[in-house]
């Protein structure tokens, strides 16, 4: 599942190259992946110009004129791209926009339809789901406030996948950053100290940074704006590396159930409290 240094990837990406530029015709395959604003696309959207692509949470979103928001949820397997307007069209893509001045579209796919698209107008009529609120941004956030979100008796994986409390951590980062920060994935938020607490949220920042830098990790649907992999994968410690040693003590890395997803942690680098 894209997150939050996925998003920002391509959103990054995407601005480079449609920051000004106008959009076109579009073709919408699925009308059930939208929702907001209740009228159709290919009548909203043309002629709009795109002033900045940029990243919320997990989310996408283009900032259009005149004033709409449109807002990109991944999912699970969603991949939003651009394209030549002839290249083949994959199965499961369910819009595409052209781009006026040019010879690409931009395509959204999400196989598995968990994502969707949210086209906001300030319209007082909406169809279809709202728009979920998110937490703290962690990237900005600072050591005091974050330490206020932990003073809560949860386990701190399922603190770390909450959206409501931290936006943008899903299973990857969460495991990275505990790793790094030599917490186990089982403690309770609230019983953390003032520097366990702010070490972790030092090593939130520095593991998003680093595979921001790396374009985020590819596993299976998840590829930049351009279509290209991303390659933080190379540099886990220890998501998705069962019984392998880990890459600071060498002790065979560890999965277990948390928060209700696969969880992976060193045993030495993250006792049990």
């Amino acid at each position: 599942m894209p997150e939050l240094p996925e998003a920002e990837t391509i959103a990054r990406g995407l601005n480079r190259r449609l920051a000004r530029r106008r959009l076109g015709p579009v073709a919408l395959l699925r009308s059930d992946i939208v929702h907001g604003d209740p009228r159709p696309l290919d009548r909203l959207l043309p002629g709009r110009r795109v002033m900045r692509v940029h990243r919320q949470a997990k989310r996408v979103v283009l900032d259009l004129q005149p004033a709409t928001q449109l807002v990109f949820h991944l999912g699970m397997s969603g991949r939003l791209y651009l394209c030549g307007v002839a290249e083949p069209i994959e199965k499961h893509t369910h819009l595409r926009i052209r781009i006026v001045g040019t010879h690409h579209e931009l395509r959204f796919r999400d196989p598995r339809r968990f994502g969707g698209v949210w086209c906001l107008t300030g319209s007082h009529r909406h169809k279809g789901k709202r728009l979920g609120e998110v937490g703290l941004e962690p990237l900005e956030t600072t050591p005091a406030v974050f330490r206020r979100i932990l003073s809560r008796q949860r386990q701190i994986k399922a603190l770390l996948l909450d959206q409501r409390a931290i936006a943008g951590l899903g299973n990857i980062y969460s495991d990275e950053s505990l790793h790094a920060a030599h917490i186990h994935p089982l403690a309770k938020a609230g019983d953390l100290d003032r520097a366990a607490a702010d070490r972790l949220l030092r090593a939130i920042k520095t593991t998003l940074r680093k595979a921001i830098r790396f374009g985020g990790s590819t596993f299976m649907d998840y590829r930049r704006a351009d279509g290209a992999e991303g390659s933080f994968q190379r540099y886990h410690r220890v998501y998705n590396r069962e019984g392998k040693p880990c890459r600071a003590c060498g002790t065979t890395i560890v999965r277990i159930r948390a928060a209700g997803r696969s969880t992976f942690f060193c045993p030495k680098c993250q006792p049990v409290a």
